[in-house]
């Protein structure tokens, strides 16, 4: 028997569905124009980097703390986030080169991770086949970044958020189909 607890949604499955075709139809417009999808991104981040850095800034002046060791502190990471983020936001296309190479580098640490995790699995007789697949599959996007930099750094920012769109676009979709399947089951089982 179907409890109808938990079966409520904090939306109902019509919103679910909305939102995950319009994540897919932005997703595929972003595959589109991956050029200026990856200078909104990293304008939309230097945004969020100089809101951070003057929120920080603020605290770091409006503290109560005693020592100026710790004031100072607050004040460093301020500038550090006013900095980055105002060069972001002032110069995306100089920040998009910059940020592809820094993703680069995320991809191999990941990369290098996750194969050494899926190593230690194989000894132990775990399943770590798709581990040690992701891991190379970091690997060989990185590889594939670095490349093609600095010709890379003008799309690739823009196809890893139009993936993730498109991919949680359907994640939403399956959910809504999922939540409403059952919702009419319980409806079904709820009359009889």
């Amino acid at each position: 028997m179907i409890d109808q607890e938990k079966l409520e949604l904090p939306v109902s499955w019509g919103w679910l569905l909305a939102l995950g075709i319009a994540l897919l139809i932005f997703g595929i417009l972003g595959v589109a124009m991956q050029f200026y999808l990856t200078l909104a991104s990293v304008i939309l981040f230097g945004a969020l980097a100089l809101v951070s850095g003057c929120f920080q800034l603020w605290h770091g002046l409006a503290t109560k703390e005693v020592k100026w060791s710790g004031r100072a502190l607050h004040l460093l990471v301020a500038l550090i986030y006013i900095v980055f983020g105002g060069l972001l936001v002032w110069d995306p296309v100089s920040g998009t080169l910059s940020l592809t190479l820094i993703l680069a580098g995320f991809l191999i640490a990941i990369g290098l991770s996750r194969i050494s995790y899926a190593w230690n699995c194989r000894k132990r007789g775990w399943k770590w086949q798709l581990t040690l697949v992701g891991g190379l599959i970091d690997l060989l996007l990185a590889g594939m970044i670095i490349y093609g930099w600095p010709e890379t750094a003008f799309w690739v920012i823009g196809l890893f958020v139009a993936i993730e769109m498109i991919i949680n676009g359907w994640l939403l979709i399956a959910m809504a189909m999922a939540a409403r399947n059952i919702s009419h089951e319980a409806e079904k089982k709820a009359s009889t």
